[in-house]
């Protein structure tokens, strides 16, 4: 990982590098306003994006992975486990010719 402050963007080399940087794999569990047939309050399981990463979007900065077959940049998003969310500020890598 590769951080220009002048220019506000941070670097990666790969997806791998990205996902470390921005994902807590940790599941927690969220009680929604349902209960099921016994009464009892219904979950559901979610995931957050690490300090680092939230701190670098309100700070303006860019993302830029690398990697010209990176998953992440070609969905615009991340996973665990079976929880998928849109990545903020990820901008497309253009090799240097």
């Amino acid at each position: 990982m590769i951080t220009d402050k002048e220019k506000n963007i941070i670097y990666f080399d790969n997806d791998d590098e990205f996902y470390v940087y921005a994902v807590k794999p940790e599941l927690i569990p969220i009680e929604t306003d349902h209960v099921d047939k016994y009464g009892n309050p219904v979950y559901y399981t979610d995931w957050n994006f690490t300090d680092t990463y939230n701190n670098a979007i309100n700070n303006g900065f860019q993302f830029i992975i690398k990697d010209e077959n990176s998953q992440i940049f070609k969905h615009g998003a991340v996973s665990y486990r079976t929880i998928t969310k849109p990545i903020q500020n990820l901008q497309q890598y253009f090799a240097d010719l």
